[in-house]
């Protein structure tokens, strides 16, 4: 497995005014105009936001200087492994890494999640009328550029793109025992909208769309099994530069490179931990570990 050694360096943007510091408003349209619905920007965990009729599906972003030892090193020790060798291998060669964490979360990171300087775009996308969508996660940036192995058995490439936004494709599933089973998968939308033909539902003829660009990574994705009270922890470490996952979670805020990390909780309907709390007035923005709490 390559290791990445030397100084610590952002490599993944080159943006003429500096990558954005946070997102505003709503997550990035990915894929064809009008294909997804609204989705709500609301705290992470509110359970005084009205009840999903799908999956919901709830994540926020975790930010701080890079090389940070609890989000680049820490966090990741407190969990081993959780998906197969082969599919391990596959995202570390790509600079990315997943943890599952269960119950009460680490202290550091309740703490973390407490902060309002440490925590971007918490979100929640909710799936009664949609299979999938797509959690942003950097960008936009005017070129981005990464080294790419689609496969084990692949050659690694690199990728330059213009106009680019990163985010991480999300598609819940409900199983028998009542938990969820989600798909994980790395996408880049670049670029400006193009017209494009493609067959029908029908296969009996063409029709025409404007979309913008779309680079989808199925071969870096990965499914996933979580109960209601599991967290799942999706980032880089700071020595991958130049890969997918620095292009997904390396940003700069204030002139400065800084490091991201996914945490991304799902629930099928009934299935949300229930909490007393839920029943008073809505308030001022709480604490988002005083809200992941409630999950």
């Amino acid at each position: 497995m390559r290791r990445t050694a030397g100084a610590l360096a952002v490599v993944m943007c080159v943006v003429a005014t500096g990558c954005p510091d946070r997102f505003t408003g709503l997550p990035i349209a990915f894929g064809p105009e009008g294909s997804r619905t609204r989705s709500q920007s609301i705290p992470l965990g509110d359970l005084t936001a009205p009840e999903a009729a799908g999956m919901d599906v709830r994540s926020v972003l975790l930010e701080r200087p890079i090389g940070d030892s609890f989000l680049d090193d820490e966090l990741w020790a407190a969990r081993g492994a959780v998906l197969s060798h082969d599919r391990e291998v596959i995202l570390a060669e790509n600079g990315l890494r997943v943890r599952l964490f269960g119950g009460t979360l680490p202290p550091k990171l309740q703490t973390l999640l407490g902060s309002a300087t440490d925590t971007v775009n918490p979100h929640r996308l909710t799936f009664a009328n949609r299979q999938e969508d797509v959690i942003p996660t950097s960008g936009p940036s005017d070129v981005c550029e990464y080294q790419l192995l689609p496969g084990l058995s692949g050659q690694r490439t690199k990728v330059t793109l213009r106009n680019a936004r990163c985010g991480i494709m999300v598609r819940p599933e409900r199983i028998a025992d009542g938990r969820v089973k989600l798909w994980c998968e790395p996408q880049v939308q670049h670029g400006e909208k193009i017209e494009r033909w493609h067959p029908t539902s029908d296969a009996t003829g063409f029709v025409m769309e404007r979309a913008v660009p779309l680079e989808r990574y199925p071969g870096i994705g990965f499914d996933i099994v979580l109960a209601a009270n599991e967290y799942l922890i999706i980032g880089w470490p700071a020595s991958a530069e130049g890969t997918l996952g620095a292009a997904l979670f390396a940003v700069e805020a204030g002139g400065q490179p800084r490091q991201r990390v996914l945490l991304i909780q799902a629930a099928a309907p009934g299935e949300r931990p229930t909490d007393p709390s839920a029943s008073r007035a809505p308030r001022s923005r709480p604490p988002i570990a005083a809200e992941v709490a409630k999950w």
